[in-house]
């Protein structure tokens, strides 16, 4: 009894380090499959007059059952994650949530940081093009404000790249027992050409 009293602590410390560790990397994975699926889902021409509207197929005489390409991130649902998504407020910035930095090759996905009051277990979402013909915004987000400026257009034809970042912030559960405030910041980019 002596020795197991000495060795339980150890014990179930390391079990829930798996455990965690396991929990962790499914979140990951998941968050991986997201993306993929959402950059697959917004190549599509269906997709390209909103992230959060049904697409337009759902207007065809035989419609079809695809849901708002930012639906593609619920697939963390089931693991106690929430979804943030928001339009941006100009179509050259990211949404309020993050801070992007171009890549120094305009046609290769920049970065993303996450800022303000940032919580854990949600997906923030973000969806942007990049567009390589002159005179169009680079990178370009979805700004239902700025159409009359700048079309109603998410995505603009010819075969430019879309770039989905989703973002999760992840605070294990042994960080909350241990008392550690650490979180850990998983990150998920896809990039596709549009179809069209």
């Amino acid at each position: 009894m002596l020795e197991f009293a000495l060795i339980a602590p150890m014990l179930f410390l390391l079990i829930g380090a798996t455990v965690d560790l396991g929990r962790g990397l499914l979140i990951y994975t998941m968050l991986q499959g997201a993306s993929r699926d959402m950059a697959r889902q917004a190549v599509l021409g269906y997709y390209s007059g909103s992230n959060t509207l049904p697409p337009t197929c759902t207007a065809l005489a035989t419609p079809c059952s695809l849901g708002p390409l930012t639906n593609g991130a619920h697939q963390l649902d089931a693991l106690g994650m929430s979804v943030v998504y928001q339009d941006s407020a100009a179509i050259s910035s990211a949404p309020s949530y993050g801070n992007f930095v171009a890549n120094a090759n305009p046609l290769q996905p920049g970065t993303i940081t996450l800022t303000g009051a940032i919580n854990a277990s949600k997906v923030y979402v973000f969806v942007y093009e990049l567009d390589s013909a002159a005179g169009n915004p680079n990178p370009r987000w979805s700004c239902p404000t700025c159409a009359g400026a700048s079309g109603a257009a998410v995505r603009t034809s010819g075969h430019q790249l879309v770039v989905v970042d989703l973002k999760l912030q992840w605070k294990p559960v042994l960080n909350t027992l241990l008392g550690i405030p650490s979180a850990i910041t998983f990150d998920s980019q896809s990039v596709e050409r549009l179809e069209y």
